[in-house]
C-alpha cells in the first residue's frame, strides 16, 4: 500500500486519528479521498475524543474539511460547524464501502458536489 505524502503548503483534507488506531484500520477512508482526487494528510494525536479530533483536523485543513478517527468511530466535519456537531459520524467497522464513502464525502465537500450515501 502506498500512501502519498504532500508538502505542508498543499491544501489537503486532514485526517487525525488517536494513537490506539492503526492506519490499516482506516485505509479505505484515505482511498476514498484519493479516488476523488483531493490530497490528504494524516496525523496521530494522543487523544481519543472524536469531536476534538475531527474539529482540529478541519481547522488545520486549508480546505476546512477534516476527519477524526478513534477506536470506535469516524467523524467528518467542516471548520464552520459546531465542534460538538460533526456532519457525519459512523461506527468503526469492517464495512469497507462505508469507510470509503466517508472519505469520498470529505473530498466531495471540498469539490462542492453531491455526497455519497453511507
Amino acid at each position: 500500500m502506498i500512501i502519498r505524502s504532500y508538502d505542508l503548503d498543499t491544501p489537503s483534507v486532514y485526517v487525525i486519528h488517536s494513537e490506539d488506531v492503526n492506519i490499516e484500520d482506516f485505509k479505505e477512508v484515505l482511498w476514498g479521498i484519493e479516488e476523488e482526487g483531493i490530497p490528504y494528510k494524516v496525523e496521530v494525536k494522543n487523544d481519543d475524543a472524536l469531536n476534538i479530533l475531527s474539529h482540529e483536523a478541519s481547522l488545520k485543513s486549508k480546505l476546512g474539511v477534516g476527519i477524526g478517527i478513534n477506536e470506535k468511530s469516524i467523524a467528518l466535519t467542516t471548520s464552520k460547524l459546531d465542534p460538538n456537531s460533526p456532519l457525519i459520524t459512523i461506527k468503526m467497522n469492517k464495512d469497507y464501502s462505508r469507510l470509503r464513502n466517508i472519505g469520498a464525502n470529505a473530498a466531495r465537500l471540498v469539490k462542492g458536489i453531491e455526497l455519497k450515501k453511507i
